[in-house]
């Protein structure tokens, strides 16, 4: 995401002079720059340059030379193209690509020295520094800050604020690692040049990638033969691509097909067998490539062989196939929308469009007006870190990347340190300042959501700490701090709490007034520091060994720490109180502000006993209750969320780092999708309906569920397809012939299936796990056709991964919470390992439900 903010103007005057290294040829180089793009050509809008498709390379050797741009999105980048527009803002785009390939002189910023480097862009697609020691890929960019959005960086590397509005930070990915990047600009200018080629770039890059999932085939020839081989229309009768061009090209995109899949389709379009292709020809080789049979007998199907549909043809495949309930008049907005201009019916490129296009997942009005304790929230684990629960480095990255995703319920561990109070995972991490943590949390709390955000605390310091900690609360969030008032009878509702932040401490041997929170009694405080793991390792390394609080003497400290008594002081500050479990019939168990909190064994130990499961579901019906990682998931590995849900959790807490099946599944139970389709990242959804009565005996239970027993749902799921699979870089050309797309699909769920899942077209793994036919040489348009059949008790919780791999090595993933998939012909996104969302990659469904 760019985030543009706002602070006094101000030059690189204001750094120590002793810290600069800055020659007279970089001051010249400076200088001559600047004159070069203060010309009359820097006068260009801006608006014209990012209205434009992307950015048009003069040399075709080198816009075929490496990859056109990313493959995924990055949860976070949001491009800030609407406040350079609003501002007029110049340099143009064009301006800055010609200033920055010659060199423009920054000043790195890091926590030990700051240093001006002359920074170059090279082939438009990387950054270099330091003589081109070191360099930034453009389509590893996961976040572009400035301002304010940067301000905790300049603050902890004790950088006057009178550079702000000069300041850039960009966060990278090296290797699975998270860098950082900070720069300071010598004046607006050349902040502006700096800034305007990042964002022009990164945007263009990406719409780029966008542009090869585009059904139009003329319109995809026409554009990618304007921008790899000639502007020039005399060119367009020329023969001038050979077939290792074109190799070249599905490369530079991605596009994942061998070459003996590619040359049958160039002998095809190679109409006069010289080896090379003309616009025309090339144009063929598209549409050949692009072709998709099993949409073509849909199409067949419909419009009984016909070239073209009529509107009641559409309107008809609407309401019968894809079981839309539309009004005829909504119905033709759509038809007109995809039908071609000065027509009055669809063809076939206008159908697969449509297909393309359509909403995969259902809308949901969802009610926010119940007790807080009447919905999942979505919940992240030991939200600093960024890998292993053992010697990773703790970082504001992790809060900025789950606040960024939807989630509502945040963890802050909190630990001495001679600074004063640090935030890391006890003995086993380093440490950051927990004024960076509280001040980041503030900035991002309500990015993506308006509702409450819960933060639970884990206060592991002394009195003194828990006095600073306490002030840095209520100083940083003020009137954001939810206080619980004296007469309350219930947990108000996610509606009532929006844009407030609650906190959540755990009570000890302390009393407190009613009017702050409720009588106390008296417990224990201990840590649920634990847990989980993720098989690549990531880590910040903005945050360098130079850049940590903790000495080796006091993580030693740490190992010591028990039992720590939590101060009036703090408790009060706190809207949400966790209590040390003894048994759900205490008084202090049945307070609303209360919150009991287990790890995962401890869960799955007294559900073994039917009444103290019965107890755990009665209890969540009117209260609150959090689930984390055992401290055995050292690796930041996640449980199966399913069963805590099930019975009534509504903080089942993940390691949101690690992109397994229990994240992914988390995911689709709060619809955690990528923005650009348009998906709600509330972090809250309503509990189904057999989990919100409250009752007055554990054992009136079975009966709610005896009598909100619902028939058993059939489904009839069809995997037909994929469209433009990624070729990973892991997967070398000479082993091209020996890659076979495939799909398997895993249907997951609280119960067994009511019937045994049957396949059509491929193979039953298991009761619930099927695999399609393998798709030899072809990740560009795959077909598979597979069908199966299952039925389920219960949709409540319900879901379907689609895992698509070659071999053992997985290219993308996918995984839904079955109620809300839409019925008929989808297309669905598809994610990498780190659950970032594919540009272009698709998978062709179909879906019913009976």
């Amino acid at each position: 995401m760019v985030l543009v903010g706002n602070s006094s103007r101000s030059c690189l005057g204001d750094f120590d002079k002793g810290n600069h290294e800055e020659t007279d040829s970089k001051r010249n180089l400076q200088l001559s720059t600047f004159r070069q793009s203060s010309s009359a050509s820097v006068t260009r809008n801006i608006k014209a340059i990012f209205k434009r498709p992307g950015f048009i390379n003069s040399s075709r050797e080198s816009s075929i030379a490496d990859h056109a741009g990313p493959m995924t999105y990055a949860h976070s980048y949001n491009d800030a193209v609407s406040y350079f527009i609003s501002m007029n803002a110049e340099p143009s785009l064009k301006d800055s690509l010609a200033c920055m390939r010659n060199g423009l002189c920054l000043r790195r910023i890091s926590r030990r020295k700051q240093v001006i480097y002359i920074f170059k862009l090279e082939n438009d697609e990387t950054i270099t520094w330091k003589d081109g020691a070191k360099r930034l890929e453009l389509d590893s960019i996961k976040d572009i800050r400035t301002g304010n959005m940067a301000s905790n960086y300049r603050e902890e590397y004790g950088v006057s604020s009178k550079v702000s509005d000069f300041w850039i930070t960009i966060i990278y990915n090296v290797s699975n690692k998270l860098k950082a990047l900070h720069v300071v600009a010598e004046n607006e200018h050349d902040f502006s040049l700096f800034f305007n080629c990042i964002c022009g770039l990164v945007k263009s890059r990406r719409e780029l990638m966008e542009s090869i999932s585009v059904p139009d085939n003329e319109k995809f020839a026409n554009f990618h033969w304007h921008r790899t081989v000639s502007e020039r229309k005399e060119d367009e009768t020329k023969d001038t691509l050979t077939f290792e061009d074109v190799k070249r090209l599905c490369n530079k995109f991605h596009i994942y097909c061998s070459s003996n899949h590619l040359l049958k389709f160039f002998i095809i379009a190679d109409v006069n067998h010289n080896g090379l292709l003309n616009f025309q020809e090339f144009q063929t080789f598209v549409g050949l490539l692009k072709e998709r049979p099993e949409v073509r007998k849909i199409w067949n199907k419909f419009t009984k062989g016909s070239r073209t549909m009529d509107f009641e043809m559409f309107y008809r495949f609407l309401t019968d196939v894809q079981k839309e309930n539309i009004s005829r008049e909504k119905a033709f907005q759509i038809f007109v929308q995809f039908r071609k201009p000065k027509h009055s019916l669809l063809y076939e490129e206008d159908f697969v469009k449509f297909l393309g296009g359509q909403p995969y997942v259902r809308g949901i009005e969802e009610d926010y007006t119940k007790p807080l304790n009447h919905y999942f929230i979505a919940s992240s684990h030991n939200t600093y870190l960024l890998g292993k629960q053992v010697g990773e480095t703790p970082s504001v990255e992790g809060y900025v990347q789950v606040l960024q995703q939807g989630c509502r319920c945040i963890e802050i561990d909190i630990w001495d340190d001679d600074m004063g109070p640090v935030v890391c995972h006890g003995f086993l991490t380093a440490a950051i300042p927990l004024i960076n943590v509280v001040e980041i949390i503030k900035k991002y709390a309500f990015i993506t959501s308006p509702f409450p955000l819960v933060i639970s605390l884990e206060i592991n310091c002394n009195k003194e700490n828990q006095i600073i900690a306490n002030s840095i609360f209520q100083n940083c969030f003020g009137s954001l701090l939810y206080y619980p008032s004296e007469s309350v009878t219930a947990l108000p509702s996610p509606m009532e709490l929006r844009h407030k932040i609650i906190l959540k401490g755990k009570k000890t041997m302390i009393t407190l007034p009613f009017g702050n929170g409720g009588s106390l009694s008296n417990t224990e405080s201990t840590s649920s520091s634990c847990s989980s793991s993720l098989d690549s390792e990531i880590e910040s390394t903005s945050k360098g060994k130079d850049n940590q609080s903790s000495s080796s003497i006091q993580r030693m400290k740490r190992i010591k720490k028990k039992n720590v008594v939590v101060t009036r002081e703090l408790l009060a500050t706190c809207g949400l109180h966790g209590l040390k479990f003894r048994n759900f019939s205490l008084p202090d168990s049945k307070t609303p502000a209360h919150c009991f909190s287990f790890d995962e064994k401890a869960f799955d130990s007294m559900q073994k006993d039917k009444t103290l499961e019965l107890s755990i579901d009665k209890h969540n019906r009117r209260f609150l209750m959090r689930v984390y990682p055992h401290a055995l998931r050292y690796k930041s590995s996640n449980f199966n969320p399913i069963k805590f849900w099930k019975l009534g959790v509504q903080m089942v807490a993940a390691n949101w780092q690690t992109n397994d099946l229990g994240q992914q599944i988390n995911l689709a139970m709060f619809q955690l999708y990528n923005r650009k389709h348009g998906v709600l990242h509330s972090g809250y959804v309503l509990k189904p309906p057999r989990l919100l009565p409250t009752v007055s005996k554990a054992l009136s239970i079975p009966q709610i569920y005896k009598q909100l027993h619902t028939d058993p749902i059939k489904l009839k799921l069809k995997i037909l397809s994929a469209q433009l699979l990624p070729k990973p870089t892991e997967i070398k050309n000479s082993k091209e012939a020996s890659f076979a797309p495939y799909v398997t699909v895993e249907l997951i769920s609280d119960e067994e299936l009511s019937t045994p899942l049957t396949v059509k077209r491929g193979t039953k793994y298991s009761n619930t796990i099927a695999c399609t036919e393998n798709c030899k040489e072809n990740g560009f348009n795959p077909v598979w056709n597979m069908t199966i059949h299952a039925t389920f008790k219960s949709l409540d919780f319900a879901f379907v991964k689609f895992t698509v791999k070659t071999g053992e090595f997985q290219l993308a993933t996918s995984c839904f919470r079955l109620q809300l998939l839409r019925s008929g012909y989808r297309s669905i996104p598809l994610y990498n390992s780190e659950g970032e969302l594919y540009i272009f990659s698709t998978l062709f469904i179909y879906t019913r439900l009976d």
